[in-house]
Order: structure tokens, then sequence, then C-alpha cells
């Protein structure tokens, strides 16, 4: 028990956050467009896996217009679930890669009730502008604001005002009970947009599965001791479609090609 307990608090030392309940563990490997289908049919006929849900939801990601949280290794983003009045400002922070897993911090707000979808006679969408510290202020927990404080500083966090990318997100969810934990295995269809002051918006489209061992109230114990599960089931998975890890999360796959296209083009 004691050996367990100082691996959970060398985790959070790492990770530079207080509590181990906003830890999360995943894998994630790429998915090639004509393997997607026979994925999700080996997942949904796998024993033991039972489908949860298909959802469509988008982020905003946020940065400052030099991509500081880019390069720090975070993310953070507002999250639009529903027809996009449940808002939510969420942050992950920097991690690792261990034996194929990522290991970083995850945070959320509390619900964004004062940022709303609002239509006019002109079926514009209009949504209330407000400063990022103030949300964090207001509707973070008090470990999300440590944690971004931390990793970022305040100076950056005044300078969070740009919104570069837009990721429309095609979830379908599954989950595998374990004893005391469960996976929680998907195949995520992305389209993710860069936003630009003219032209046409560049696009780029891509499958990803991704699997995470969760557990009762997030006991990070809980779910360090069925990590060889977790690793088990997506081995099943590689082999049988010949996936490939992918070391970037969303908001950096994502950018990976739009700011390599826009160092092309200053260049050229």
């Amino acid at each position: 028990m004691r050996a367990m307990e100082r691996r959970v608090r060398r985790l959070c030392r790492r990770l530079k956050i207080d509590d181990p309940a906003f830890v999360e563990i995943e894998s994630k490997w790429k998915v090639l467009p004509e393997d997607a289908e026979a994925l999700r049919d080996w997942l949904d006929s796998r024993k033991g896996t039972e489908k949860v849900r298909k959802r469509v939801f988008f982020d905003q990601f946020l940065d400052t217009p030099d991509l500081r949280v880019l390069k720090a290794g975070c993310s953070l983003r507002l999250r639009y679930k529903g027809d996009g009045s449940q808002v939510y400002l969420q942050y992950k922070g920097p991690g690792f890669h261990r034996d194929g897993l990522l290991f970083r911090s995850e945070f959320s707000s509390e619900r964004l009730d004062h940022v709303v979808m609002e239509q006019s006679h002109h079926d514009i969408v209009h949504f209330t502008d407000t400063p990022v510290r103030e949300i964090l202020k207001r509707r973070a927990p008090p470990g999300m604001v440590r944690a971004m404080h931390d990793h970022l500083g305040a100076r950056t966090i005044a300078r969070i005002n740009h919104s570069p990318i837009l990721c429309v997100y095609q979830k379908e969810k599954f989950n595998v009970v374990l004893n005391g934990t469960f996976l929680e295995p998907s195949l995520d269809r992305l389209f993710a947009f860069r936003i630009r002051g003219k032209g046409v918006h560049p696009l780029s489209v891509f499958w990803e599965y991704e699997n995470e061992i969760k557990a009762k109230n997030n006991d990070l114990a809980s779910k360090l001791k069925h990590l060889k599960e977790l690793r088990a089931f997506d081995g099943a998975a590689a082999r049988k479609f010949d996936l490939r890890p992918e070391r970037l999360d969303k908001y950096h796959r994502c950018a990976s090609c739009f700011v390599a296209l826009a160092r092309r083009r200053r260049t050229a």
C-alpha cells in the first residue's frame, strides 16, 4: 500500500499538480479511414465490451497569438455539448509517455451558463466575450487554477485571446468493466478547421482510436493497478488492425499540419 501511495505522489509531482483525482491515463492510436468501420464492428462485437453512445460535439481551442499554450505541451479548450448551450472550459497540462500510455493532468470548469448560444433574426450565433482569467476566477476549481498558473504562468494566461482551431468530433464510445475500474475505448472521427482572417478555412479530417482507464471517484491508485488490462486490450486491437501509436493529443495533432502549412507559405 505504501509503495502505491509513493507511486501516486511521484506521478503528481511529475505532472505538477496537487490532487491525483485529476490525472488522466490514456492511449492514442492512428486509424486508417479504410479500417474505421471494421474497428467499430470489432469493438461492438468484442466480449465484455458494451457500446455506450455516439456523440457529436466541438471544441474551440484557445491560445495566445504566438501559441504559448501549444508550445508548453498543454491544451485549453471551450467544449460545446448538446445544442451548443452546454459549455465548459477544459485544460490539459503537459504530460509524458510511458510504455505506450499518456499520463497528464485534466481539469474542467463548471458549466458556463453565461456563455450561451443566442440566435439573431439573421441566424448569426453570438457568444459572450469573457476573458479566460475571468472564467478561472469565477467558475474553475482551485486545482485547475493552480495547475494553469504553475504550467503556463499568469502572463501567458492573461494573453490567451486567440482561437485558431475548431475541431468537430464524432465519438463512438464503449465501456469495458474491470474490477473496480473500467476502460473507455472510443473511435473518433475529427474535422479540424484552422480559422484565419480571409479565404477558405483549411480543413483536416482524420480518425483516431483512444482508450482511457477510469475509476470510481477518479481514484488514481485503482487506475494504476489495472494498466495491464488497458495495454492488453489495446494490444489486441493494434495487432488486428495494424494500429500505430499517436503521441500527439488532438490539439497538437490538429495544429501540427496547420502550423507546418503556415510556415511553408511564409517561406515560399
